[in-house]
């Protein structure tokens, strides 16, 4: 779907992490389960985490051979 404002990734631990930037929420499920073991639903908050990610792991800095993770089909 173009345009989405819905984004998902699988992570290696059989958890999901979907990102809805019209509700400004970002929810992590264990991969079957109903509820989140993280949500934020604070745009502020997940800024804050994106933020830290970026100092921790500067794009520009690191330099990684492998292909960005594949975005997970959220069935929206």
């Amino acid at each position: 779907m173009n345009n989405s404002s819905v984004f998902c990734t699988e992570l290696a631990n059989d958890h999901d992490v979907i990102l809805d930037k019209d509700q400004e929420r970002l929810l992590i499920y264990r991969e079957g389960n109903e509820i989140p073991k993280v949500k934020l639903d604070n745009l502020n908050d997940i800024l804050a985490i994106r933020d830290l990610l970026n100092d921790a792991y500067p794009p520009e800095v690191l330099k990684i051979d492998r292909v960005r993770m594949q975005k997970k089909d959220c069935g929206v």
